[in-house]
């Protein structure tokens, strides 16, 4: 696929796996009958991988309207996925010369994202008095699934991206 292509493209897909991992989030919530959160983060994976694809400013803009959507959609407040997005984007881009090294830097990556994003998302719900945060059945309740299902994840579906995103050993990004 040309970079033409992804520019249309990226934004749809995107888009549909930010609806994709609201659907998968609230499926496996109520198979654990509401006790375990795991929350799908399927849209920062192919976010990591989307900025090989794009120029800086555009990624930041997508992941901001992104987050926009994401805030509306599954939070109700704006302002924390929107601005969470654009921040782990740009912090992507500025280390991706690291991150796509190997696959297990990338996998380490992707922990490292979906932790901090879901520990600043709790924080600032809570610093704002949005909802109550006792630490440590946040860590064991979600933050704990969240990541087991999101290393599940990453682990099925690196090699595919891999493919998608024409990251190859020979690649210039991938040494």
């Amino acid at each position: 696929m040309s970079r033409f292509t992804f520019q249309f493209f990226s934004p749809l897909l995107l888009f549909f796996i930010l609806i994709l991992d609201g659907q998968i989030t609230h499926v496996l919530t109520m198979l654990s009958g509401g006790v375990w959160t795991p929350v799908s983060h399927l849209f920062l994976l192919f976010l990591l991988y989307s900025v090989l694809q794009h120029r800086p400013s555009y990624i930041i803009i997508l992941a901001a309207l992104l987050g926009a959507i994401y805030d509306s959609y599954y939070l109700g407040i704006y302002g924390i996925a929107t601005l969470l997005f654009p921040l782990i984007a740009l912090f992507v881009y500025n280390i991706q010369t690291t991150i796509f090294t190997n696959r297990w830097t990338r996998l380490f990556t992707l922990i490292i994202i979906i932790t901090a994003f879901e520990v600043c998302s709790a924080l600032i719900t809570a610093g704002f008095g949005l909802s109550e945060l006792n630490f440590s059945n946040f860590v064991v309740y979600q933050l704990a699934p969240t990541l087991f299902l999101n290393i599940i994840f990453a682990a099925a579906l690196q090699f595919p991206l891999e493919l998608f995103y024409r990251l190859r050993k020979g690649h210039k990004r991938y040494r």
